[in-house]
């Protein structure tokens, strides 16, 4: 059973539903520590990954300790969005929430679709919320682990105009295409390594040494003639602060490496919030010399 599936377990998504928050956050922690307890090979893969880019030890060991705090974090928000009561959600997360960079998206709004690149990082199971909260259309491939996942999922997004399209559904590239021909937003993550399209000759330096580079999101854009930002829903001390920036330089789009300045963007803000990104365990897949 992956971290995932564990964390969805029924008993959780009872706890998530009618518990208090502090209790099930502080629960899911606890939780957490007995999983990398049994797990200690995906433990110490996440450890080894980190040190590879942070080889300061003592600024490393905090990182370590803050990263398995953000991957509880990530899996209590995975289960806030798709159980809480949604009326209370909403609300709350109005309240916590901070934008910068909302007057980019407005502008790329004007000619047409968006291509919102974030990853698997910070508080991005709220982003689509978070977006929809001020109006924004938002689509979004989502893999669902679990059919009551898939079901609550559909119905709360249904319910403030965003959609979700199932990543097994089989034509989900179409999907894609058409949500942002007819002007929406698709949020996509560019991390999910394990669906790079890569090429020995395609690498680029980030984190540290040599990175594949995947053009997938590139060609997605370039074909639809949509617009990337990069959008990072990044934690702070009073909630959430969902960011918009641009992704290299719009004027000279036609000429950039796009996928380049994608990959970068998703460095920069890595390596300035580490502990927010949890996909820790597949960064060795990233690099060439260790595929």
């Amino acid at each position: 059973m992956n971290i995932s599936t564990f964390f969805q377990a029924a008993p959780n998504v009872f706890l998530f539903k009618y518990a208090p928050l502090a209790f099930c956050t502080w629960y899911l922690q606890i939780l957490g520590f007995f999983y990398y307890l049994a797990n200690r090979g995906e433990r110490e893969l996440i450890k080894k990954n980190i040190l590879t880019v942070f080889k300061n030890s003592r600024e490393a060991k905090s990182i370590i300790k803050r990263t398995f705090v953000g991957i509880f974090s990530h899996y209590s928000e995975k289960l806030i969005m798709a159980h809480r009561n949604y009326d209370i959600l909403k609300r709350e997360l109005w309240e916590a929430m901070d934008y910068s960079g909302l007057i980019h998206l407005d502008r790329a709004l004007e000619k047409g679709g968006v291509v919102l690149v974030t990853g698997h990082f910070g508080g991005v199971e709220f982003m689509p919320l978070a977006l929809a909260l001020r109006r924004y259309p938002v689509t979004m491939v989502v893999s669902f682990q679990t059919e009551r996942l898939r079901e609550s999922l559909m119905e709360r997004a249904a319910e403030v105009n965003v959609e979700l399209i199932d990543a097994h559904s089989g034509n989900v590239m179409q999907q894609a295409i058409q949500a942002l021909k007819r002007g929406r937003i698709l949020l996509s993550e560019c991390d999910e390594v394990d669906a790079w399209k890569t090429r020995r000759d395609r690498t680029i330096q980030a984190f540290g040494g040599e990175i594949w580079l995947d053009r997938s999101l590139e060609v997605l854009c370039r074909r639809t003639n949509s617009t990337a930002l990069g959008s990072f829903m990044v934690r702070t001390n009073k909630g959430y602060r969902l960011t918009i920036v641009p992704i290299g330089d719009t004027e000279k789009s036609a000429e950039q490496n796009m996928s380049a300045e994608i990959l970068k963007t998703f460095e920069r803000f890595v390596l300035m919030f580490p502990d927010q990104w949890y996909q820790w365990k597949k960064f060795h897949k990233m690099r060439p010399e260790t595929v």
